[in-house]
């Protein structure tokens, strides 16, 4: 960087000692720039912590004068852009703190001081792929890149759900930290799906992109064709240079390319195969969903183990690992709950079996014994018998407000008999052009009857049978939420255990019959009416949080809240729909990507439709459940 150069950049930057909302915020050191923004390390003073600060300031339009703070328009022309992406910038803001994603970096705060706007996030001690490059001179192993894929992938995910692309996806923009674990960051770039307007990608910021990761769409400014693929390309590009450590060409370059891309000699050629997959030129040719690429790299690659993973393993409880096999169907009425979706092999959770068992162990207790040895060896039988329900996962929570017998018969009560019937899958005409691809073809469907919960299960059942509740948003009768798909399979399995039914997770097709309302169905396109704010919470009436279950309006069925509040697991392994009929379709027998039905409290209208289909990893953790039988 020229002197000149430098003295520009000074001038943009707040200078170290800066302090900001009154003193809570003091600048420590710069940290890095783009076209729409300077970050900052910053300690937040009230808690003695090092966060990272954002700040928007639009490189040649905003500006310093001397020695002030304080940002304004270079040219009076600009004031109206200006406000317009400061704005923009603090969308960008919220709709990131909604991104709760182990491997997205998380917003806490959002402020505006000395004419801009300011977030605050976590700050990652590490370093980007990009510095790891330079400072090791040589690519990284494809086991390496394999392991950071996978973190990458749940954090698109995570994206995608909420009808955000990124747009920016590169080496520079994924942070490892010293732990190992990968972070997806800057989404200066990133963009809303959807409006209510319908493709909203209109800003000055769609136009920034960096050559070799951006496809022909984004450097042709083609924004009607930006989507999900256009992050799997820039993506694919990403694990071309980690594993080269070459800049990899443009998209104009593979257009014309008559060679395949060359990979160092030790890259397997599934890998290969899949780099090429994604970075090819054509938008139909590439994969168009996460779940796409997971299957892919599932199907070529072994998932890393816990040990070789470390902390970026998903999160798991205190008690019970993350289970991504599922057990095994006992007889063939169980089957369906015993057959959804999980990543890889590894552990099947044991069967709990019931403390009345383990009391049954005689102790043998010898005449001439004194009172004190008796109440010796009755302390280690104690401490043996709680040593053991430990073991089996049991926890020791205070009790519920309710006897768990009185929670357990209300959940009786609350089971729907929906009569079977006849209905059309998917994409049907009240959708419009709401409906995405992965909801055709339209498709008949024949369901035998089947009992659904009128209610998602709250986090007064799930306590009740669990012994603890994992949820962010506290309340007794709030959804649970923050589990995964294998532990709504152990809570599945106590509950039976506890109640001697057949409780499980709907099939897909059983929910959305059910979403729909049966054969009483009115064909509202979200579950229960056309106006979503009747039936449903979401982003727009939720205050960013979930709310007690049962207090939107009911759908023909009398089921509540099938739209919004949280995402429902289903059975189902997540497949592409086919247009032949079906009858009580349970999905395929394998696979590793799940399906959630919904929507929830964050999300748009878009994505809380009867026919909305998410397709997510089993180990997530964000979701919730209604019990079937």
């Amino acid at each position: 960087m020229t002197e000149q150069q430098n003295h520009i950049e000074t001038k943009s930057m707040l200078p170290v000692g800066t302090l900001l909302q009154n003193g809570k915020y003091r600048i420590e050191r710069y940290l890095s720039s783009g076209g729409f923004g300077n970050t900052y390390v910053a300690i937040n003073t009230e808690f003695d912590e090092q966060v990272a600060l954002k700040e928007f300031f639009m490189r040649g339009i905003s500006e310093r004068e001397g020695d002030s703070v304080t940002v304004s328009v270079s040219n009076q022309n600009n004031v109206e852009q200006f406000g317009q992406q400061k704005d923009k910038f603090r969308k960008e803001a919220r709709r990131l703190r909604k991104l709760r994603n182990d491997h997205i970096v998380a917003v806490h705060d959002l402020f505006e001081e000395n004419g801009t706007a300011y977030y605050e996030m976590d700050f990652v001690d590490g370093e980007s792929l990009g510095e790891r490059l330079k400072r090791l001179g040589h690519p990284l192993s494809e086991a390496e890149v394999t392991d950071i894929l996978r973190q990458v992938l749940d954090a698109l995910g995570m994206v995608h759900a909420q009808g955000l692309y990124h747009l920016d996806l590169k080496p520079a923009n994924i942070m490892i930290d010293k732990s190992g674990r990968a972070l997806l960051i800057d989404f200066g770039a990133s963009k809303q799906m959807h409006n209510a307007d319908g493709l909203s990608v209109s800003t000055s910021s769609a136009l920034a992109f960096t050559l070799g990761y951006a496809p022909l769409e984004q450097t042709e400014q083609n924004t009607k064709s930006f989507g999900p693929w256009t992050d799997l390309y820039a993506l694919g590009a990403t694990l071309y240079k980690l594993l080269t450590n070459e800049t990899p060409p443009s998209a104009s370059e593979l257009l014309m390319a008559r060679e395949p891309l060359s990979f160092p000699a030790g890259v397997s050629q599934q890998m290969r195969d899949l780099i090429a997959w994604m970075m090819k030129p054509r938008i139909d040719e590439r994969p168009q969903s996460v779940a796409e690429v997971m299957n892919s790299l599932n199907s070529l690659t072994p998932d890393p183990s816990p040990k070789e993973r470390g902390v970026d393993t998903p999160r798991v409880d205190e008690e019970t690992e993350v289970v991504a096999k599922k057990p095994q169907p006992k007889d063939e009425e169980t089957k369906i709950s015993q057959n959804p979706p999980s990543v890889s092999p590894s552990p099947v959770i044991p069967q709990d079996k019931p403390v009345s068992e383990e009391k049954k162990k005689p102790v043998a207790l010898y005449a001439g014994i004194g009172v004190a040895a008796v109440a010796i060896i009755a302390l280690a039988v104690f401490f043996l018998l709680s040593s053991k329900q430990a073991d089996m996962g049991e926890q020791v929570t205070s009790t519920p407000e309710r006897s768990r017998d009185a929670i357990l018969s209300e959940l009786e009560d609350n089971m729907v008999r929906v009569e079977g019937g006849t209905f059309t899958m998917g994409a049907t005409s009240e959708q419009g052009s709401d409906a995405e691809s992965d909801e055709k073809p339209v498709h008949q469907v024949t369901l035998s009857s089947f009992r659904i919960c009128k209610y998602e299960v709250t986090q007064e059942l799930w306590e009740a049978v669990m012994g603890s509740n994992p949820s962010d948003f506290k309340g007794a009768k709030r959804p649970v939420e923050n589990v995964s798909w294998e532990d709504c399979q152990a809570f599945i399995s106590k509950l039976n255990q506890l109640t001697k039914k057949k409780y499980r997770l709907p099939t897909e097709a059983e929910w959305e019959y059910a979403a729909r309302g049966g054969n009483r169905s009115n064909g509202y396109k979200y579950a229960g009416g056309n106006n979503i704010a009747d039936v449903a919470w979401y982003e727009d009436n939720s205050g960013d949080q979930t709310h007690d279950v049962g207090t939107k309006r009911a759908n023909e069925l009398g089921l509540y809240d099938m739209a919004g509040n949280i995402w429902e697991w289903c059975s189902d392994w997540y497949v592409k729909y086919s247009s032949s009929s079906q009858t009580n379709p349970k999905g395929p027998s394998s696979g590793s990507i799940g399906v959630c039905r919904g929507g929830c409290w964050t999300n748009y209208a878009k994505c809380c439709r009867v026919s909305y289909r998410r397709d997510t990893m089993p180990p997530i953790r964000y979701l919730g459940l209604r019990l079937a039988e």
